[in-house]
């Protein structure tokens, strides 16, 4: 056993290495794909944001402030549909993008991905979708507990016939076997696209005027939320009601906030580099399943459509 698990510790490695070839491979046609998922959430709350400040500062200059309240929110209105589209499509590019990998990674040459046949095998289970995603939320609250939930979305998107909470059960029985392995590619996943290249990408932003510029709108938008009078009238002791005070800033929330915003977007368009390892870890653990696939790349589709 202990030789078996030092197979799949190397396997393990072997998997990170691959991907990050596959995801170059395909990086043109994903980051087109990701594209309005991810930016269309972020334009749309910035929008939502200058429209906010805009509005507020002007307000007493407005000879019909009927009209523009309703223009204002109108305008709003629209902004967040344009964020929940996004958002929808990114969840669903959460698992479809398994599918791809499943049937493009170790290929000799490049393929033009199908990105709306893929979608549709996970559209078609959407209710079940949204389920596993309420599930997995609620239970990634338990400490350590991710661990056993890394190949759900794998197990969703491959293996049609099992409901939200098989699938769950599904993943944990593939990984506590091989807990030591799992643990490696989530922390060498999460180190390189959680922590190592979003710090290189503020590191490089910091050094330009544009994040000044992001900083200082941000923070006039900030400035117009009374935080320091919410903080003063919270009921708590003066010593942590004045580090809160400081540490509420609005000049700190807005490094946060633009901080924040970068690292999702480098964190969005990692995600296929990440469901390219999950996906070869779900085909290195599950060896018996896989050898009911077909060979022929068409199969794992019509397989995951049911």
């Amino acid at each position: 056993m202990p030789k078996k698990k030092s197979n799949k510790i190397t396997g393990v490695f072997k998997i990170f290495f691959s991907s990050i070839r596959s995801y170059f491979l395909y990086l043109d046609q994903t980051s087109k794909a990701l594209a309005f998922p991810i930016f269309g959430q972020i334009f749309s709350l910035a929008l939502i944001f200058v429209l906010t400040y805009f509005f507020t500062i002007n307000s007493g200059s407005f000879n019909s402030i009927g009209t523009m309240s309703v223009i204002y929110l109108i305008s709003i209105a629209v902004l967040l549909l344009v964020f929940v589209k996004a958002f929808y499509d990114y969840i669903i590019n959460f698992s479809a993008l398994n599918i791809l990998f499943y049937t493009h990674n170790n290929k000799k040459t490049v393929k033009k991905i199908n990105f709306k046949e893929n979608n549709a095998v996970i559209q078609r289970k959407l209710f079940k979708y949204i389920i596993l995603m309420l599930i997995v939320t609620v239970l990634l609250l338990v400490p350590f507990l991710g661990i056993f939930l890394c190949l759900s979305f794998q197990i969703f998107a491959f293996e049609s016939d099992l409901n939200p909470f098989q699938v769950v059960k599904r993943s944990f029985n593939l990984t506590k076997s091989y807990l030591l392995p799992t643990i490696t590619l989530i922390l060498l996943c999460f180190v390189v696209t959680y922590m190592f290249l979003p710090s290189l990408l503020i590191w490089a932003i910091e050094k330009s005027s544009f994040y000044s510029f992001l900083i200082v709108s941000c923070e006039k938008f900030f400035n117009l939320i009374p935080i320091s009078d919410y903080v003063n009238n919270l009921n708590i002791d003066y010593s942590l009601k004045n580090y809160l005070i400081d540490n509420l800033s609005p000049l700190y929330i807005s490094k946060m906030f633009v901080e924040n915003m970068f690292s999702f977007i480098i964190i969005g368009f990692t995600l296929p580099f990440r469901c390219s390892c999950f996906t070869e870890l779900y085909r290195l653990y599950d060896n018996e399943k896989i050898k009911e696939f077909s060979k022929n790349t068409d199969e794992i589709v019509k397989r995951a459509i049911g």
